[in-house]
């Protein structure tokens, strides 16, 4: 791991197209073989695009008494969006990456979904906002079933990475989903995770400007600004339970050594978030990961470095439950 880290700081903020390859191959050797205490089941259809699959990852349970069976599920569930700019990435992007983020959270209880969304130049604006909602909604609809382990629809959080997120955002911040303040966010939304996020975008950059045209019609500022994750964060209604951090809390992480874009864009959402949150001036959390990139603190997941991962655990249960959540589970 250590070299791994002094690659890292020998590269600092370079992260050049094709650069994804190299640190999931550097990273792949750190991955566990699966473990037993975990069920997976691929491919479960969400929506009607090809790429609308996803997979679950259940906690292999304990044998509940039949008191138990008749209770609410109570199980925390995690959904994982991968990134790759806009047109590349997958759930399994290999055998063990993405399978790393499934197989850790479960591991402490979380049952975990780690979600495909349709690419660049396959689909245009707000198609994928519109594949994280039908993804919420089949977890919202399916994940209490014992098939998926019992978990609790109004315990969802959500974690993006890098374009992941910023679908995320553009799903939550849209004004059909957003348009009355009066009316909760649905599906229910316990907390939103957000790594090296690109809430907005440098157009000089020649791939993001070609990605921006092809997925918004034009690469004109005009056009894309208010779509962006944070032009629509910027438009939502006063009154917004998005906007409230005892209701929906929000973990925003970034690395040590990130990319100048996603650095300003998440700089960016951090002043916007708090000059619009309540209570009044309320920060999201906000983590810079040391010795990382772009890429790494999602990949280092499920390895032996747990810096990112453990965080991340203990954001998902004080958004559901707290410790009282964990002993439950017997993670403590």
């Amino acid at each position: 791991m250590d070299e791994i880290f002094a690659k890292i700081a020998q590269e600092t903020t370079t992260f050049n197209l094709g650069d994804e390859e190299k640190w999931r191959t550097l990273y792949e050797p750190f991955y566990k073989p699966p473990p037993p205490t975990v069920t997976v089941i691929r491919d479960e259809r969400y929506g009607p695009a090809e790429r609308n699959l996803l997979d679950v990852f259940v906690p292999v349970p304990t044998s509940p008494s039949p008191e138990e069976e008749e209770k609410e599920p109570t199980r925390p569930v995690l959904m994982f969006v991968h990134g790759g700019g806009f047109f590349s990435g997958g759930k399994q992007w290999s055998e063990k990456v993405y399978s790393n983020i499934g197989y850790f959270f479960a591991q402490h209880g979380i049952i975990t979904v780690v979600a495909n969304h349709q690419l660049v130049p396959h689909v245009q604006y707000p198609g994928g906002a519109q594949d994280m909602q039908l993804a919420r909604e089949w977890i919202y609809n399916n994940i209490a079933s014992p098939r998926y382990g019992r978990g609790a629809p109004g315990k969802v959080v959500l974690l993006g990475s890098s374009s992941g997120g910023a679908h995320i955002a553009m799903n939550l911040y849209s004004p059909a989903a957003a348009a009355d303040p009066n009316i909760p966010v649905f599906p229910p939304v316990a907390g939103i995770i957000y790594l090296s996020v690109p809430f907005w975008y440098d157009r000089r950059k020649p791939v993001r400007q070609r990605t921006i045209r092809s997925y918004y019609g034009s690469d004109d500022e005009e056009v894309w600004g208010p779509k962006s994750g944070l032009g629509l964060f910027k438009a939502l209604p006063d009154g917004s339970p998005l906007l409230d951090s005892q209701k929906i809390p929000i973990y925003l992480g970034t690395v040590e050594w990130e990319v100048p874009e996603t650095a300003d864009a998440m700089v960016k959402f951090l002043d916007a978030y708090r000059a619009r949150s309540r209570p009044s001036n309320t920060l999201p959390v906000f983590h810079v990961l040391k010795k990382h990139n772009h890429l790494s603190n999602v990949l280092s997941i499920g390895t032996e470095d747990t810096v990112q991962g453990r965080m991340l655990v203990d954001f998902v249960y004080s958004c559901v439950g707290g410790e009282r959540e964990r002993k439950r589970e017997g993670r403590l």
